[in-house]
């Protein structure tokens, strides 16, 4: 396995993490609810906003480079304050095979871990791999969203999957 430095993305990394995001919509659209044609358009600004006032972790690796990112949002809602969601994951193609994935989404569990009682997240119905980490991960599918995106003319259903990580 390759060596990666796990940590919390800053404003100084909004570059970077723009790269990577653009990376990932641009080279899976239907995998994330975002797309590469309304986020190309936003500044690094943006970026750097998104990265201050949430929890992004980044993987990098021995030369420094971004080989992959996790977010994570906690709900501002009051009765939904216990429950956090992914709302972004990503390993690039050079960094897949490594173990970098179960890194990150192993520090997103334990960064939320003592403040949230269950972590959420969507992962497209035709990504095995993906579906098969958060299975081993202690995740469950607790619902299927029917055509939850539309790429081209194609349809993505999703997968809700939910771990329990709080004190119940």
């Amino acid at each position: 396995m390759r060596p990666y430095k796990l940590r919390r993305l800053d404003r100084n990394d909004a570059s970077s993490f723009r790269e990577v995001r653009l990376e990932a919509l641009a080279n899976h659209p239907e995998a994330f609810g975002a797309s590469w044609e309304e986020e190309q358009s936003l500044s690094e600004a943006h970026f750097a906003g998104r990265l201050e006032n949430g929890l992004v972790i980044g993987g990098l690796s021995d030369d420094g480079i971004l080989a992959g990112t996790i977010g994570v949002s906690k709900s501002k809602a009051i009765k939904m304050q216990h429950i956090g969601s992914i709302w972004g994951m990503y390993v690039r193609q050079a960094a897949r095979g490594t173990g970098l994935s179960r890194l990150l989404l192993s520090a997103a569990i334990d960064e939320v871990g003592t403040t949230l009682r269950s972590l959420r997240l969507s992962v497209v119905s035709s990504n095995v791999p993906a579906i098969r980490l958060y299975k081993s991960m202690g995740f469950d599918e607790w619902a299927v969203e029917v055509e939850a995106l539309k790429v081209g003319d194609t349809y993505y259903d999703e997968i809700l999957m939910r771990l329990e990580v709080g004190p119940r």
